[in-house]
């Protein structure tokens, strides 16, 4: 997506917030030159790609009539403002993103969802052959994620069912706890490997079962920074600034001193932190802190102490295990005064 500007509506391009060119796309056609009433600019717009649905999908909640069935989509280029248009085939209409419909009777049923938004829209069409029988199998099945991308314990497991045919589900997670949603999210405390089974029965009694490992690793012991931006009031620019890093009263390591000329300062590893950008062994106490020690160094003096910025590790654990925890604040919290801290396992 992109803006000419005109010394005439000819020469360099700038780039624009999505929320920008939609709004001038609602007010001024594309094919003309417009000025911008804030940066003077005059320019005409390319508008950016309207949805494109990527996929249709379906899963029938009941092995004989009526049919509940969830409808599923995939669209890319979601901007603005979006709307859903499905047509159940049948006179029935929803504009939920994913809804669920149930078909009374069996019947040849074409589904249609039309996508919209203020660049343009998208059709797409499906058929569901199973809707026309009087009976379908019941046929379990599912998928998971670790929350986050992380497998440490304890790990937030993220279950997704596409059984078909059933609609009483029963959950096993292989350590003592069952579940009867249709999705659970489900906690599993300790590291291992864990037989998960779902079975899936019909409201006539028939059902089908399904199982699958999930393996859980250990706690991490070792906890890496990949980054901290690191926000100061104004009247820290200009000067040596660097961070010391410690775990509980151990010291970690610390960056290189840096002279920001505006904030956020950002600190990368490994390049800005020598000697050392890890928590080493871990133990996930309540008592136990990440600690941030701000300094401004001096020539002549002793480092200037400015601010400390500490973060639980148990918050860390209950969050699990985020690649990236953003906004340590300062306690109490001060104006301008905070840390993004990005780190990875």
């Amino acid at each position: 997506m992109k803006c000419i500007q005109k010394s005439e509506c000819k020469k360099s391009f700038k780039s624009f917030s999505v929320f920008a060119v939609l709004s001038i796309l609602a007010i001024f056609s594309l094919t003309q030159c417009t000025k911008d009433p804030v940066r003077g600019w005059t320019y005409f717009t390319e508008s950016p790609s309207p949805p494109e649905i990527v996929s249709l999908t379906s899963v029938i909640k009941n092995c004989s009539p009526p049919y509940p069935v969830t409808f599923f989509q995939q669209t890319e280029n979601l901007l603005g403002n979006v709307n859903y248009l499905w047509d159940f085939g049948d006179g029935t209409t929803s504009i939920e993103q994913n809804p669920t419909h149930i078909y009374q009777t069996p019947g040849d049923y074409t589904i249609t969802l039309v996508i919209s938004n203020e660049v343009g829209a998208d059709t797409a069409v499906l058929e569901v052959p199973e809707l026309s029988q009087t009976s379908i199998p019941v046929e379990a099945g599912f998928a998971y994620t670790h929350f986050n991308n992380n497998n440490f314990a304890p790990n937030k497991i993220e279950f997704s069912n596409f059984s078909s045919g059933a609609n009483i589900f029963a959950w096993d997670f292989g350590d003592g706890s069952q579940d009867n949603d249709d999705d659970p999210v489900h906690i599993f405390q300790n590291s291992g490997q864990y037989t998960v089974k779902l079975k899936g029965t019909c409201t006539d009694g028939t059902y089908d079962e399904v199982t699958q490992q999930i393996f859980i690793s250990p706690a991490p012991q070792r906890i890496f920074i990949d980054s901290i931006n690191l926000m100061l009031p104004s009247q820290y620019r200009n000067r040596l600034i660097y961070i010391e890093v410690y775990h509980n009263t151990t010291f970690v390591g610390a960056t290189n001193a840096r002279t920001p000329s505006s904030y956020p300062v950002k600190f990368r590893a490994s390049q800005h932190f020598p000697g050392g950008y890890f928590f080493d062994f871990v133990n996930y106490g309540q008592n136990e802190v990440f600690k941030f020690v701000i300094l401004r160094e001096r020539t002549d003096e002793p480092p200037e102490f400015l601010y400390e910025i500490t973060l639980s590790p148990y918050a860390i654990q209950n969050n699990f295990y985020p690649k990236a925890y953003f906004q340590i604040e300062h306690v109490p919290v001060l104006k301008d005064v905070f840390i993004d801290l990005y780190m990875s396992y």
